[in-house]
């Protein structure tokens, strides 16, 4: 790198010309003598300096947060010649926020010294964020000339949607064979005890109920239900979104989507995800830990893309839609070929859910007070119900959700009336 006379320098040359120029002028040997070790300190200019030697480690607490979650960022610097002085500056990414201490350090180094600055960030909006772009700059010892140098150590920062812990969930219409947490009406091997009959060759031991045995004078065993789980789908709307800089419609939902999924996981289902929007992305259904960083890893990079085409599920393969995939949709109904596309997925013969977030109060908090704002959010509001109304009248079961309220209080109601009307086979 070269280097560059610092503005300091360029007012002391200015000055020293201007003292020369009097002294010459006015025949005063004094402002000779004044001027002298100014000139001297300039001379050193002529001099081409070394360049200092050192190196510079980054490193980040972890490369994969929560939203909200605090990342600590410590810089390393070891000097092998005399450093002057060091000034250091790492930008920070748009929506970062400084917790505490600062992301700028100046330091003076000795041959061998290493000193460290650490500060601590966070991210409350999901999605990728890029460190390790450091921007160093030497100055001399007399802070006459500097150079400035880029040093990249690229760390990314992987910030996943929070979830909230969800006991309830919205139960599916069919289920798999795959051993889950669902109870089925047919008997076999589980847990849960059945009906009690008289002992028959092949039946085992252990599934001798002796206290009814030793009453009735015969062996009686206990019949278990098997335990099943379901493949659920859940379907990001990303057709369009509504809100603040700080939360709108797609983060609202993207966190119940993520929410739902570790519910589910946690109960032995297949999780799988579709972002239906300008473009669309999936993962198919799986179960594991390893599963769920695949759907948050999408869930993290889910935005709006605009277009102007209707995107077709039949495209999707049928390994990510299985036939009798329990399909959770989650949109804000702001754009009409999503709620399309619920419609035809019924028509196929899916068990469908709609969880709409409802956007009418994000827009509340964005617009004013006057009584004009709030006659459109009122006329909105009727406009959605009638919407809500529509997707009712096709067969699908709706859930208006309010973002301002908890996730498990919407679907506990809805939970408890698809479990009533239709049992689980």
């Amino acid at each position: 790198m070269t280097w560059r006379v610092t503005p300091l320098t360029l007012s002391l040359l200015t000055v020293t010309a201007w003292v020369l120029s009097l002294a010459v002028l006015t025949a005063r040997p004094d402002l000779f003598v004044a001027v002298l070790p100014l000139a001297l300190v300039l001379a050193t200019l002529a001099v081409r300096p070394s360049a200092p030697d050192y190196s510079v480690m980054h490193r980040i607490s972890g490369d994969r947060v929560f939203e909200g979650d605090t990342v600590t960022v410590t810089v390393e610097v070891t000097a092998s010649t005399v450093v002057a002085l060091l000034e250091l500056y790492e930008p920070l990414a748009a929506g970062c926020v400084l917790v505490s201490g600062n992301h700028r350090a100046v330091m003076t180094l000795r041959p061998g010294q290493t000193a460290s600055w650490s500060y601590q960030i966070s991210y409350p909006v999901r999605g990728v964020y890029d460190l390790g772009t450091l921007l160093v700059r030497v100055r001399d010892r007399w802070s006459l000339r500097w150079q400035e140098r880029r040093h990249v150590d690229h760390k990314r920062v992987r910030v996943h949607p929070r979830s909230a812990p969800l006991r309830g969930l919205p139960r599916p219409l069919r289920t798999q064979t795959s051993v889950g947490d669902y109870v089925s009406r047919a008997f076999g091997e589980g847990i849960e005890p059945g009906d009690i009959r008289q002992f028959a060759p092949g039946d085992r031991i252990r599934q001798v109920n002796w206290r009814a045995s030793l009453r009735l004078g015969t062996l009686y065993v206990t019949q278990q239900h098997r335990e099943r789980n379901a493949d659920v789908v859940l379907m990001l709307d990303t057709m369009a979104q509504v809100g603040t800089a700080s939360v709108t419609t797609l983060d609202v939902a993207v966190r119940a989507a993520a929410s739902l999924a570790t519910a589910y996981l946690a109960r032995k289902d297949r999780v799988g995800l579709i972002v239906y929007g300008g473009v669309i992305d999936w993962v198919r259904p799986g179960s594991g830990r390893a599963h769920y960083e695949r759907i948050a890893d999408s869930l993290l990079r889910a935005d709006v893309v605009f277009t102007y085409v209707t995107k077709d599920l039949k495209l999707v393969p049928p390994r990510v839609l299985p036939p009798h995939a329990f399909i959770v949709a989650l949109t804000p109904l702001l754009d009409r070929r999503f709620t399309q596309a619920a419609v035809d997925l019924v028509a196929r013969g899916f068990d469908v859910l709609v969880l709409v977030v409802s956007p009418v109060d994000l827009m509340r908090a964005g617009v004013g007070v006057s009584p004009i704002d709030q006659l459109a959010c009122r006329l909105w509001t009727l406009e959605r119900r009638a919407r809500l109304d529509e997707l009712r009248r096709h067969g699908l079961p709706v859930i208006d959700w309010n973002p301002a309220d908890p996730l498990e209080a919407a679907i506990a109601g809805l939970d408890r009336r698809r479990h009533r009307a239709v049992p689980v086979r």
